[in-house]
């Protein structure tokens, strides 16, 4: 066996990465090493300005947001890749059917041909021993094609059950594409989806669409003053909140950090903000505690922009004005909701 050479560029990008992760003393694991290498590599241009401007910011590379940098950017590469090994099963899959369909064809064609023989020597058979000798062909035939037909309806119920559990991996795999793995929400690429299926909704019946962003107050003072892990209960807390007081034809989602957004169709503005304001008051109540101890941490507070779709504008501008709204409920002291 010989061993395995990088190309220059290659080891280049391989020493830069191990480089970053003594700089933020980070634990040299693979996904570790995947976040920075694919940062110096450039291929990722939304990773590296992601990484950048935390750097820019003066705040610390931790090693939960370079999982989140992972799940977020180099993830989705890893659930396309089991997509595409499913699908090569999935075709192979197919193709034996067909394949074993082909074959009952050509058997069947074969039987016809042979009745066809058989009908023929009927009529013309001059002795009883002729008779004889096309009826035993015939049930000779007809045997064989009984059992091809037994074993046709084996292999197909074998494939059948293969193709069921290629279905199945493939629907985990789709699933998983789309859920935040620590809230257990939906994620960004989920909202997307739902947010694009939300706007032709509302464009086609005319009805109505509003949005909340939400963001958790201080929630970087409160993960540097208690840690990641504290943080981490934080965030499955907001999420598990806002599943538990929605209605279900509403949309939750993570929407990147400590960011959450919710659509909430047939909902005016005036509506979702009430709804928003439950959510605030519900959370107030609930205290963040240190497993273990009981320790009481404090409180979750959250500021929420609201905005109702208007007839004609695209989702970004939708986006934008419950942003702006967010931003301003922020500057005016958080733990409030603003509409747009």
């Amino acid at each position: 066996m010989t061993d395995a050479v990088l190309s220059p560029k290659a080891e280049i990008l391989a020493q830069q990465a191990f480089q970053d992760m003594a700089r933020y003393d980070l634990p040299p694991t693979p996904e570790n090493f995947a976040v920075f290498y694919h940062y110096h590599s450039g291929v990722y241009p939304a990773l590296k300005t992601t990484i950048d401007e935390v750097v820019g910011q003066g705040r610390k590379v931790t090693a939960a947001f370079a999982m989140e940098c992972y799940q977020e950017y180099l993830g989705v590469y890893a659930n396309n890749q089991l997509l595409v090994e499913n699908n090569k099963q999935l075709e192979g899959e197919l193709k034996k059917v067909m394949e074993m369909l082909s074959s009952a064809l050509t058997g069947s064609d074969r039987f016809g041909e042979t009745l066809n023989v058989f009908s023929g020597q009927l009529n013309t058979a001059s002795s009883l021993e002729t008779i004889r000798t096309a009826v035993t062909k015939v049930i000779k035939e007809t045997a064989a094609i009984a059992e091809e037909n037994k074993k046709l309806q084996s292999d197909l119920s074998e494939t059948v059950g293969q193709l069921a559990e290629v279905r199945t991996s493939l629907d985990q795999v789709h699933k998983e594409s789309q859920l935040d793995p620590l809230t257990e929400i939906g994620n960004r690429k989920f909202f997307d989806r739902e947010f694009a299926q939300a706007l032709e909704n509302v464009r086609a019946d005319g009805g109505m669409l509003s949005l909340l962003m939400v963001d958790i107050d201080h929630f970087k003072k409160f993960n540097d003053s208690h840690g990641h892990l504290i943080g981490d209960q934080v965030l499955r807390l907001v999420a598990r909140t806002l599943v538990e007081n929605l209605k279900g034809r509403d949309i939750i989602a993570r929407y990147g950090g400590e960011e959450f957004v919710i659509l909430l169709p047939l909902t005016r503005v005036q509506d979702a903000e009430r709804v928003a304001n439950q959510l605030r008051a519900t959370l107030a109540t609930k205290h963040i505690k240190r497993r273990g101890s009981n320790e009481v941490l404090g409180v979750v507070t959250i500021s929420v922009g609201a905005a109702e779709y208007k007839a004609g504008e695209d989702g970004d501008t939708l986006i934008a004005r419950a942003d702006g709204a967010l931003y301003k409920a922020k500057q005016d002291g958080r733990n409030r909701v603003v509409c747009a």
